[in-house]
């Protein structure tokens, strides 16, 4: 059919569009309650009522949706975390606050996106281990821009912050961790008063 032309009201590419975005979906629910490693692509395509010729018309292979399904989770943290930041007052600690609160809210309230970023990426393969590697570098150069900012306005020392917001964002990476396989978690108000302290400590 020509690019472009409509069927049931639709053109081609929203219809590619929709599939994708079916899949997205079954892959967030599929690999944060079964587990990646309990899905295969025929399981994937039957959830999400597709031939499994669609499936790789947007993916090439389930690590590329498990990426996908990803991305966007933690593109949806980092936007709930700049938001907070926007309203949030210079003072070190109150933006530390506000920053960390978004992010571990969403990290606790959204299951599967959490068990995903948590347990189910983590070692799957060397190039989405890389990937990985490269959006938690994202947030820690967010967090040393902040930091920055925060210096500028006298309120912490001025020094390159990018290694301390590298060590911070993985701190903050294992508490949560450590939150998701514990049968007994802290309570989110100590998990990020916990960071809170933390992050002010190595900051001023």
């Amino acid at each position: 059919m020509p690019t472009g032309q409509r069927y049931g009201g639709k053109t081609a590419e929203e219809r590619v569009a929709e599939r994708r975005e079916r899949l997205l979906e079954v892959g967030l629910e599929q690999f944060g309650t079964t587990g990646y490693a309990g899905t295969s692509i025929e399981a994937l395509c039957a959830a999400s009522h597709l031939n499994p010729r669609y499936f790789y018309e947007s993916f090439p292979s389930r690590e590329a949706l498990l990426r996908a399904v990803y991305d966007r989770h933690m593109e949806r943290l980092a936007a709930a975390v700049v938001d907070a930041l926007a309203d949030a007052p210079l003072d070190p600690r109150a933006r530390c606050e506000a920053g960390l609160r978004a992010f571990v809210e969403i990290q606790r309230s959204e299951q599967r996106g959490a068990r995903i970023t948590y347990l189910e990426i983590v070692g799957v393969s060397l190039d989405l281990e890389r990937h990985r590697r490269g959006v938690l570098r994202g947030f820690a150069e967010l967090l040393a821009r902040e930091a920055d900012r925060v210096a500028e306005a006298g309120l912490i020392p001025r020094r390159d912050h990018a290694l301390t917001a590298l060590a911070l964002g993985g701190a903050t990476d294992g508490l949560l961790t450590d939150s998701f396989t514990n049968e007994d978690p802290p309570s989110t108000d100590a998990i990020v008063t916990t960071l809170v302290d933390l992050f002010v400590a190595a900051f001023t």
